[in-house]
């Protein structure tokens, strides 16, 4: 169930876990669901972009008002980084996560991802669990909120650290694994299609355009080209080897047709291509702390998936696609893959709560 405003004050019989939700992209949502399903616990999903579910008996969510305004000043601070003046949204926000700490005493936070909330908790004693990203997040901020949380959870799997971080960061964060709502699925008696490869464009944005993909599919007429994701519109008419299917509420189908998927260098596509056992052409987006750069260029390097710096020119994706055909698909992901990966990060969870109150909570 949704609410927007105060949280009614409830009687807890054990401790809660309250979820913060990031709503840049629907990664953030997709691995909240996969995780809070197997916490032993009630759980609130607070964000002001949350997943349409579904949800289980334990979990409700908390709708949160957006944190922008027209004309406003964003500053910068070397411990913060997002704290305009002003803004009635964010103030309104965090009065709500203010009182959903309040109320749901006594609680957990889990934050994914946001360094003024993770500060917030902490101000108000309630203990974090702060999901780690990829990317140069050595800033000041970073390493405030890491240090505030109680434990850090790295969703990916620890061959996947690609930053050097200091020796205590390392030491508290524990990693999970890629979770992803097909875990544990792999691609069964499916076979790809030849020559079928499917676009993905996140909520989160993307370089791809139209136009890019019509020039790269006039370039590649051997390949038959899916996109799935919105794209700006355009009024080029489409090659007979492109087909814009746009957002598709599961692209589980899609995703097992194509002999080659095409996606962002983000957590989610990752995750998604990895447990379906596929072959990846990873898209670096341009993020901050360069995170999608160093995770494509990690994948990469451990030779699962062809990591690359933005959209390639067209007249470069005959040969780019040709190396994606000889990647060696799921025996290359198989090492790195847990398919216990949103269990476990409920448990790290649950552990993490049991050492703050006690036995009050089961073991998942």
């Amino acid at each position: 169930m949704r609410c927007c405003g105060r949280w009614p004050k409830p009687v807890p019989e054990r401790p809660q876990v309250g979820y913060y939700v990031h709503h840049h992209g629907s990664g953030h949502g997709m691995r909240a669901l996969a995780i809070a399903r197997h916490l032993d616990c009630d759980v609130t999903l607070i964000g002001s972009r949350l997943p349409d579910g579904p949800y289980t008996s334990n979990v409700r969510s908390l709708l949160l008002p957006g944190d922008t305004a027209p004309g406003m000043h964003v500053e910068s601070f070397p411990a913060l980084h997002y704290a305009p003046l002003a803004v009635d949204g964010l103030r309104e926000r965090m009065g709500i996560l203010a009182d959903w700490m309040r109320n749901a005493w006594p609680c957990l936070l889990v934050v994914d991802v946001s360094v003024e909330v993770a500060m917030l908790a902490r101000l108000f004693g309630v203990p974090c669990v702060y999901m780690r990203q990829h990317g140069e997040r050595t800033d000041t901020a970073h390493l405030q909120a890491y240090a505030s949380a109680s434990r850090l959870l790295a969703p990916y799997p620890a061959a996947m650290e690609c930053s050097q971080m200091p020796d205590w960061v390392s030491s508290k964060t524990d990693h999970c694994g890629w979770v992803s709502r097909y875990s544990g699925q792999g691609r069964g008696h499916v076979e790809a299609e030849q020559g079928s490869v499917l676009v993905i464009t996140g909520q989160g944005g993307t370089a791809f355009t139209v136009d890019s993909l019509v020039a790269i599919a006039d370039c590649c007429p051997q390949y038959r080209f899916r996109v799935a994701g919105p794209l700006p519109s355009s009024d080029l008419s489409l090659p007979v080897n492109l087909t814009l299917l746009g957002q598709l509420a599961d692209p589980l189908p899609e995703l097992l047709r194509a002999e080659i998927v095409v996606g962002s260098a983000g957590d989610n596509v990752v995750a998604e291509v990895a447990h379906l056992g596929g072959r990846l052409i990873a898209i670096a987006e341009q993020r901050p702390f360069d995170e999608q750069r160093l995770q494509a260029m990690q994948l990469e390097r451990l030779r699962v998936a062809l990591g690359v710096d933005g959209v390639p020119p067209a007249q470069e994706w005959p040969a780019l696609l040709e190396r994606a055909r000889h990647l060696p698909g799921p025996s290359a992901w198989q090492a790195l893959l847990n398919d216990q990966a949103a269990q476990d990060a409920a448990g790290i969870i649950q552990t993490t709560v049991r050492s703050h109150f006690g036995a009050a909570l089961s073991p998942p």
